[in-house]
């Protein structure tokens, strides 16, 4: 994932996260917000305490990971926030992918 596609700003995932504009399953949990640019930007973050550093690293690694090789399953015209619940540890890269792809699918019904 490029910087370009990162959201840093602590305000910027506020004010998504406020809006409880998204969907949710056991693992993920997806807010969504209109851009005004065609660039998708995408902030990854964590419910509380999850392990420590090594293992939230691992985690967000798979999830740009997952967002790098499926482009086709988010819109260019979004923000995303993708909160990873503490139920995601225990699962493999292929259920995690899974899990992801269908939670954006999802939130793409939602924003219809």
């Amino acid at each position: 994932m490029k910087k370009i596609n990162i959201i840093k700003k602590s305000d910027e995932f506020s004010s998504i996260i406020k809006k409880r504009n998204g969907v949710a399953n056991k693992y993920f949990i997806l807010n969504i917000e209109n851009n005004d640019s065609n660039i998708p930007k995408f902030g990854i973050t964590f419910v509380k305490h999850i392990g420590k550093a090594v293992t939230r690293n691992k985690l967000k690694r798979r999830t740009k990971s997952i967002i790098d090789n499926n482009k086709n399953i988010y819109q260019k015209n979004k923000k995303y926030i993708i909160i990873i619940k503490k139920e995601a540890v225990d699962i493999t890269y292929q259920e995690m992918e899974k899990q992801l792809i269908s939670i954006f699918k999802k939130g793409e019904q939602y924003e219809k």
